[in-house]
């Protein structure tokens, strides 16, 4: 499904049971002026050209980013094959539609201005971007005032709490593959990026128990979150005990970073973080410990 997913999948992965993408664009064409439109991780382009067409009429422009071309998708002129593959846009209408340009890098350094685009959104992608801060601060980069972002991170699982870690190399049992610390403390995702909510942006968690950002930009801005890479405990999460169970696969790339001296003081001083809060580490379980553990 990750390659050639539908719209509606990719609606269902950022806000179950929603058209969330189509009512956000419809939202920002209120505003009454043209917009860039952006998915990151296209896959076959199924969905963007969904989109594309459901939005034919209006002042639109779509882009989208692969890491790299597949076999079905290799250029701008090979989403025709996808249109028709999946009977997309009647034939009447190839002559005259107006193609999604595609582009092929890595979305970790996106090739777009700052504050060039309106609408960002991504599905199965961000979970295996290996530098997932510097990702969300380039999204929030070229996202124009006003403009929104929908970025699927993970499956259920990944809220750890503010604790201790359990092991020095698993860190906690939650499946999280975006993880804060400060020595042996594991600081909350949505804690941290609330200290950075100063008027200018809002990151919220949408979709729960899913971990899905909705970014707002509300006034010229950059983020810069400030966070060290810890690339010694940054794995792929196939490394990891948890990386399949119970016949799931828990796929992708964990991040962990290390939050600055000078940071971590704010995130109490805000009140974000209280010392009563602070838990031991959840004890692993014994599978964890006979895989991972000697």
């Amino acid at each position: 499904m990750a390659r050639n997913r539908t719209l509606a999948q990719a609606n269902n992965k950022i806000l179950r049971n929603s058209n969330i993408i189509e009512t956000t664009l419809s939202d920002l064409l209120a505003q009454g002026h043209a917009l860039q439109v952006l998915e990151i991780g296209f896959g076959e382009g199924r969905a963007l050209l969904e989109l594309a067409w459901r939005f034919q009429d209006y002042q639109v422009a779509f882009y989208g980013v692969n890491k790299k071309p597949s076999r079905a998708v290799k250029n701008c002129e090979d989403l025709r094959d996808t249109a028709r593959r999946y009977a997309i846009i009647p034939a009447p209408g190839l002559a005259n539609f107006r193609w999604p340009e595609v582009f092929f890098y890595d979305a970790g350094k996106l090739h777009f201005d700052d504050e060039s685009l309106d609408l960002v959104y991504s599905v199965m992608t961000m979970r295996f971007i290996e530098r997932k801060a510097e990702f969300l601060e380039e999204i929030c980069r070229v996202l124009k005032p006003g403009g929104r972002a929908l970025l699927d991170v993970g499956g259920p699982g990944w809220e750890y709490p503010y604790s201790f870690v359990c092991h020095d190399k698993m860190l906690t049992p939650y499946f999280s593959r975006f993880v804060l610390k400060y020595g042996h403390e594991l600081i909350p995702l949505p804690s941290y990026l609330q200290l950075f909510a100063d008027g200018s942006l809002q990151i919220r968690f949408i979709n729960l128990p899913r971990c899905v950002m909705a970014v707002s930009k509300i006034k010229s801005s950059q983020l810069r979150l400030q966070l060290t890479f810890n690339d010694i405990l940054s794995l792929p999460m196939r490394e990891l005990p948890y990386s399949r169970i119970g016949g799931k696969d828990r796929g992708g790339f964990r991040s962990v970073y290390d939050i600055r001296p000078e940071i971590y003081p704010a995130l109490f001083e805000a009140g974000l973080l209280s010392r009563d809060q602070l838990r031991l580490g959840d004890v692993l379980p014994e599978s964890y410990a006979d895989r991972f553990i000697s």
